[in-house]
């Protein structure tokens, strides 16, 4: 494991952090940042919240209205018509 992260580090490296994307070894070292470092863990507390409530909210609007999407369906149309 490298030198530990400060808090400008663990901020920029988060939303990776919370999306499950960094190595094991970059998420082990922003899991020990947060077990020591109150105010980087309430902001990732509420960051988490944030991409949750973000998540949610997707699920239950997922796609596009079905007028919307005939109208650009019926426009995709006409260009390819035209050429």
């Amino acid at each position: 494991m490298s030198e530990k992260l400060d808090c400008l580090e663990a901020i920029a490296r988060l939303q990776d952090y919370l999306k499950k994307e960094l190595t094991p070894e970059l998420a082990a070292e922003m899991q020990a940042h947060l077990e020591h470092c109150r105010p980087c863990l309430g902001y990732a507390r509420f960051e988490r919240s944030f991409l949750e409530m973000l998540e949610a909210a997707q699920a239950r609007h997922c796609g596009c209205p079905g007028e919307l999407r005939a109208r650009v369906l019926r426009e995709l149309r006409i260009e390819m018509e035209r050429g």
